[in-house]
């Protein structure tokens, strides 16, 4: 994750001093009084270790595959012809929250043998006017020059589709135009994991090569998952009494990775404790009862911040509207 720090060096007389070397990765923005450190993070996961759908794992094969093949390609195609040595390439994971996106994304990089930076949009947002901008090609720049795989989590603000409506319209779409020509022109790689794939502008859709979709999973990922979770011989369990395939039936179309990692440390937590000496199917589905009752409310609390968002976009609009015409 980047930090923006203010880097004021001016002394008492009013003169500048030689800002003061620090360890880490770091880009200075001559432009701006501000200091930008990324964080590189080290990937953990391997591909291997993650539970997907196979068709998700083959594609997500085939672009590790591309992307360690990328200059051979350029090379053998003479693609260069039209790249002229600019050859971002974008990966877009979209679909349901927990469902295995950012993961995948350390795997990914780990299979390139390099590391990674994780950004979202609330890391990069400046307050200032054109702040963000400097901060977006500074961290494509370091990108560049470090050869760091970029990560943008929750990347569908950034992505969405520009629109004239709005009291910050102007502002927003000029960032996204300001991406758009940093991906255009760089020569990175970017991983992307969005949930609402369907409000990508089609820019950005244009500029991404891959598109890969996690769906919820099936059956017999499900087993394999609560495997994972609950496999540890340190946790007790009535033989007669649990079953993963149980498990996966009553959680099917209803829970993600994400979701069952939550539930098995709330379990844990609970044997940890005293309060059950042992898992039962009984036990985690009353767990999974109470957590999708607390789903279906924090979707309640997101639809009706929606609307809210919908009803003063709209009363905005309309005041632009009256202003215009008179």
């Amino acid at each position: 994750m980047p930090s923006f720090v203010n880097n004021n060096n001016t002394k008492k007389d009013g003169s500048q001093e030689e800002p003061k070397k620090q360890s880490g990765s770091s880009v200075f923005n001559r432009n701006s009084d501000e200091k930008i450190t990324f964080t590189e993070i080290e990937p953990r996961w391997n591909l291997d270790e993650i539970i997907l759908d196979s068709k998700v794992k083959e594609e997500i094969k085939d672009i590790i595959a591309f992307c360690q093949k990328q200059k051979e390609l350029i090379e053998k195609f003479d693609l260069d012809k039209f790249l002229k040595g600019r050859a971002s390439v974008g990966i877009n994971l979209y679909g349901e929250p927990g469902t295995g996106k950012s993961i995948t994304a350390e795997a990914i990089a780990k299979a390139l043998g390099r590391k990674m930076i994780e950004v979202n949009y609330a890391d990069i947002q400046s307050e200032k006017w054109g702040g963000t901008e400097k901060r977006l090609s500074a961290l494509f720049k370091h990108a560049e020059d470090n050869g760091v795989v970029i990560f943008m989590d929750e990347a569908d603000g950034l992505m969405g589709k520009r629109s004239s409506a709005g009291a910050n319209s102007d502002v927003t779409n000029q960032i996204k135009s300001h991406l758009l020509t940093l991906i255009e022109r760089s020569n990175v790689f970017i991983i992307y994991a969005t949930n609402l794939f369907k409000n990508m502008d089609r820019a950005f859709f244009r500029r991404i090569l891959f598109h890969v979709n996690y769906p919820m999973p099936k059956y017999n990922e499900l087993v394999e998952l609560w495997k994972l979770h609950l496999g540890s011989d340190n946790l007790p369990k009535i033989e007669n009494e649990f079953s993963y395939e149980e498990l996966a039936k009553m959680s099917e179309n209803l829970l993600s990775g994400g979701d069952i990692k939550n539930l098995t440390l709330k379990l844990c937590v609970k044997i940890g404790v005293g309060k059950i000496p042992a898992l039962t199917n009984e036990i985690v589905k009353n767990e999974i009862d109470l957590y999708q009752k607390s789903l279906n409310d924090s979707k309640g609390i997101e639809m009706r911040e929606m609307s809210k968002e919908t009803s003063d976009d709209c009363k905005q609009t309309n005041n632009e509207t009256i202003v215009n015409n008179n």
